[in-house]
């Protein structure tokens, strides 16, 4: 009890995601006696949903592939999608693989799997399932400070971090993304906030499903959004921005209709700051807008054009000269 106790202290004073759900999984793997352990993580990649290994125990040195969802083995699949605890099929030296869901309000996250000789108690899979919960919980909190009530995506205050990472591992590799939505005032002035709200929160879902796991995707407030694509090059930055345009262009909206975004992109640079290259992504979305709206403008292009230059704002209005 002392040594439970302890570790549920321990999560819930952690702070850094990655490293909270690599303890959980120490921590399960040692009360419940696992001959293994592994943690699966939900994610979107190119418009698929795979399984990604996070933590396996003992610890591996070759890298574990991911798994498409879809050929994920059936008693995985069940156990995401009915969200309760599930048997998993034996191996061929006959030891039980329990599967427990990890999920949280909007969506199913992931999945854990504990193998050990024997099946584990009532009490045991009580212990994992409560863990879990805990796991969950803190992770809401921890999300309530992190993200947008509206749309679950990450708010403002969360970029300086989630950018200094970038910086560290992606510089010259990474691109950031200013979109907005074309004329949202209209929207909100036409058809109520209500719907206006709705148009967001489709948006947030267009977004998740179009970029990577990796990727930071943020709500900046109001109408704007933020995206940071990380181990990509400029080029290939701009047309996959360029197909998400076109996707939202070619989407329905509930009572709207049609809805467009404008956008604005720039390359992540040695000791960038995210101010500096936000400044640069919001002057190319300036362009973007100032030349009719609905479409990518990249900020080094423009420089190389020698458009940017002949660029001011008055008023808070574009004037070209």
């Amino acid at each position: 009890m002392t040594d439970l106790l302890a570790a549920v202290a321990e999560l819930t004073h952690m702070r850094n995601k990655d490293d909270l759900e690599v303890r959980l999984a120490q921590v399960i793997f040692h009360l419940t006696s696992a001959a293994r352990l592994s943690l699966w993580r939900v994610v979107n990649d190119d418009e698929a949903e795979i399984l990604r290994e996070r933590v396996t125990l003992p610890e591996v040195t070759a890298p574990i592939p991911d798994i498409p969802l879809h050929e994920a083995p059936p008693e995985w699949r069940q156990c995401l999608s009915s969200r309760r605890f599930t048997y998993g099929d034996q191996g061929a030296d006959r030891a039980t693989a329990h599967l427990f869901p990890i999920y949280n309000d909007r969506e199913i996250t992931g999945l854990m799997e504990i193998v050990r000789p024997a099946q584990l108690e009532m009490i045991e899979e009580q212990l994992v399932s409560g863990l879990l919960r805990v796991y969950r919980n803190h992770l809401d909190l921890l999300d309530y400070g992190d993200r947008d009530e509206l749309t679950g995506l990450l708010n403002r205050r969360t970029f300086d971090t989630f950018f200094k990472q970038v910086t560290t591992n992606y510089a010259h590799h990474a691109v950031v993304a200013v979109v907005d939505i074309d004329f949202f005032k209209r929207v909100n002035d036409q058809f109520g906030h209500p719907y206006g709200d709705e148009v967001l929160i489709l948006m947030a879902r267009l977004m998740y499903r179009y970029f990577l796991d990796r990727d930071g995707i943020f709500r900046f407030g109001g109408e704007e959004f933020l995206v940071i694509l990380t181990g990509i090059t400029l080029e290939n930055a701009r047309a996959m921005l360029e197909s998400f345009r076109e996707a939202v262009e070619s989407a329905q909206f509930p009572q709207v209709g049609k809805v467009t975004v404008s956008i604005g992109l720039s390359l992540v640079l040695d000791d960038d700051t995210g101010a500096a290259a936000f400044g640069r992504a919001d002057e190319a979305l300036y362009v973007a807008k100032a030349r009719g709206r609905n479409q990518v403008q990249c900020y080094e292009k423009l420089v190389t054009e020698g458009v940017l230059a002949g660029i001011k704002h008055s008023g808070g209005e574009m004037e070209l000269f």
